[in-house]
Parts: structure tokens; C-alpha cells; sequence
């Protein structure tokens, strides 16, 4: 008999919603889940519902070590798979994933199969994008090319003269378009399950990630061009599209899993079950499901209030309370990571911590 167990892992800061978002459709589908533990306060490990804690090193500040843990535990305990709920944590489970991580790689295979991405410059350095300051036309997006840290719009070279940030970095322009994202589940080559998002606020604005969004029906013109994107990717991903164009890749769970599995496709589970062996029949999410992540969409409509973007009436409405709503890891029956979150948050208003860089280092291989 297959394993029932799952491994999730986050392998760094503590606070990831993807890893609690995994936990919690693992166990809606009747797996187990067994969570990496690096810090003493873990969001995932907090649910009742996580089975074992594992503990690891940090995938940032051991990255080696990190790695090594994981094929321990791996080698030691019998798991169907592993959830990687980071970049970091996905690169430490298969540094190949590289491709599909690296904005200075990837768009060159996503025009290859028909998806568009921004135009864009690289460059190698904070000092030199900004002795090009002059040449730039603004409003623009500025990200590195790894997620080290997080993508700004920057309005002005005067702004861009204080921004701080390690090379190599990618420079857009700003695309005011609808934001969307599509969640799929990738099984030998072919796209097993999807769901698709419409954005209807983001956090961090304007270059953050779903606060509150709708399922939508499926565009399969956009379905067949990821599915040839990821045909050699198994396993669960995410992207995020401004109107036509492709603009990020993550190649792991993600926190608007709770919406797919409220709109039908569990695709954690879903992917599980083909593991173990399972007959499963390719699904697609149905449109109509709200899907809210509370402290992001609070922040976002509270900063659009601020911005005269929005009118108080319509931050009312806007955050009013809506039946059946999926939310990013918040649960009732499952309080624990919600009130951490909220003591974390509190902690950090009290104590903000100093900036940190965030690097992937491949791992030293090793023999098994």
C-alpha cells in the first residue's frame, strides 16, 4: 500500500501561507502531512492538522545543510512526495527548477511555445541601472532576476537614485493591465488540473500577489501554451499574467490553493492520488469562487483608501464579509497558524527587523 504522508517544506522564515495552504488540502483529500520545521515559529507546523514536525536547517542561511536534511528525511521515512512552498525549498528539492526561477532564462522559452512577456534590460548591478537612470522611461518595474527580494515600481529617476537592490535586476515598464493567475497541476507531459484566477487586489501593491481574486472560467488558448511550457515539470505550479503577458513563474504550491480546491480541483490532492496510483480525470476549477488572504487585503484597500484610489464606500464593500469564501490559510477550525501570524505580525510592527537579501545557492552535491 502506498504512503499516505506528504512532506511540506518551507525551509526558511516560518510564515508561509503556500505551506499551511498545502497542509490543509492535503488533509481535505485524507493525507498526512509532515512539515520541515527551521524556525521556532512555523505557520504550517502550528496546524493541527500537520502530523510530524521535521526539524532542518534554513535554506538561507544553510542552504548546504538544508538540502542535505531534506534527502535524509526523504531517504529515511517513506513520502508519496514533497511540497516545496519556496523557491528556495523547491531549488533545494531539484536544482533543475532553475529554469522555470530565473527571469533571464525562462522568457526565452515561454516566447518559444507563444506566451508573451514584457519587454525588458538587464542589468548587472544597482550602480549601473541607475547611471542609465536618464534613459529609462518611467513608471517602471524594477525585480532581480531571482527573488532575492521583492519587484517595485519605481515613478522617477529620483526615486530610482535611492533604490537598493543586488544585480542582476530586470527593468519593465509598468503594464496597468488586469492581473490574473493560474494555478495547474502538471502529470508526464500533460496539464491534469487547472484553475484560473481573476486579481481583483494585490499585496504588496502594485507588485504583490493575490489579496482577493475570483475564480474564472478556463482560457485554453493559455492552457495549451502552459501545458507546452511545463512539459517537463511534474508536479504543481503558479503564474501570474498582466493582460496578455506572462510575468512570473513559480514551479511549487501557492497560497490561492484553498480557491482551486473550493472551486473543485484539489490539485495537492489530485496530484497525490496519481502518485498512489489512483484513476483521477483531469479537472478544471469552476468560475465563481471568492478567495480572499485577510491581513493582504486589508493592507491593499487601506493603502488604496490612503492613494484616493478608492472611496471609503467602496473599501466597505469591498472588504464586506462574503458567504463561502475561501480564504489563503485563515480557518476557524484550524486557528492556530492565524493567531501566530497575527502575534508575528504584531512582533515585527513593535520590532521591525533589519532588511535581508535573500540567495539561493546551489548545493554541494553529494553521492547517495
Amino acid at each position: 500500500m502506498k504512503s499516505r504522508w506528504a512532506l511540506v517544506t518551507e525551509g526558511s522564515g516560518g510564515a508561509s501561507r503556500a505551506a499551511v495552504a498545502t497542509v490543509h488540502c492535503l488533509a481535505a483529500a485524507g493525507y498526512q502531512a509532515a512539515v520541515t520545521v527551521s524556525t521556532s515559529s512555523t505557520l504550517a507546523a502550528a496546524s493541527r492538522l500537520c502530523g510530524r514536525r521535521v526539524q532542518v536547517p534554513s535554506a538561507i542561511g544553510d542552504p548546504q545543510g538544508y538540502a542535505s536534511a531534506l534527502r535524509d528525511e526523504l531517504d529515511r521515512n517513506t513520502y508519496l512526495t514533497a511540497f516545496p512552498a519556496s523557491d528556495a525549498a523547491a531549488f533545494a528539492l531539484d536544482p533543475t527548477v532553475l529554469r522555470f526561477q530565473d527571469k533571464l532564462t525562462w522568457p526565452k522559452k515561454a516566447g518559444s511555445v507563444g506566451l508573451e512577456t514584457p519587454p525588458s534590460q538587464t542589468f548587472g548591478s544597482t550602480a549601473e541601472l541607475i547611471s542609465a537612470s536618464s534613459e529609462l522611461e518611467y513608471p517602471l518595474i524594477v525585480k532581480p532576476n531571482l527573488k532575492r527580494f521583492l519587484a517595485v515600481r519605481i515613478k522617477s529617476s529620483e526615486q530610482l537614485a535611492a533604490y537598493q537592490g543586488d544585480g542582476p535586476l530586470i527593468v519593465q515598464q509598468y503594464i496597468d493591465a488586469p492581473a490574473r493567475g493560474v494555478l495547474g497541476l502538471m502529470w508526464r507531459g500533460r496539464l491534469a488540473g487547472a484553475v484560473h484566477l481573476r486579481y481583483l487586489r494585490v499585496w504588496p501593491y502594485p507588485c504583490g500577489t493575490a489579496a482577493a481574486a475570483e475564480t474564472i472560467s478556463a482560457d485554453t488558448n493559455l492552457e495549451e501554451r502552459l501545458e507546452a511550457f511545463f512539459t517537463d515539470f511534474e508536479g504543481i505550479f503558479h503564474v501570474d499574467m498582466l493582460g496578455s503577458y506572462l510575468i512570473d513563474v513559480n514551479p511549487r504550491v501557492h497560497a490561492t490553493l484553498p480557491a482551486a480546491a473550493a472551486a473543485g480541483a484539489n490539485l495537492v490532492g489530485m496530484y497525490c492520488d496519481l502518485l498512489a496510483g489512483a484513476p483521477v480525470r483531469p479537472m478544471r476549477g469552476r468560475p465563481g469562487v471568492f478567495y480572499r488572504w485577510i491581513e493582504g487585503d486589508l493592507r491593499s484597500v487601506f493603502r488604496g483608501v490612503r492613494e484616493r484610489r478608492l472611496t471609503i464606500r467602496s473599501a466597505v464593500a469591498a472588504l464586506a464579509p462574503r458567504r463561502a469564501t475561501a480564504h489563503s490559510f485563515e480557518r476557524l477550525d484550524d486557528p492556530a497558524p492565524m493567531l501566530m501570524r497575527v502575534g508575528l505580525a504584531v512582533r515585527r510592527v513593535a520590532s521591525p527587523p533589519a532588511p535581508t537579501r535573500l540567495s539561493m545557492k546551489e548545493p554541494t552535491p553529494r553521492s547517495h
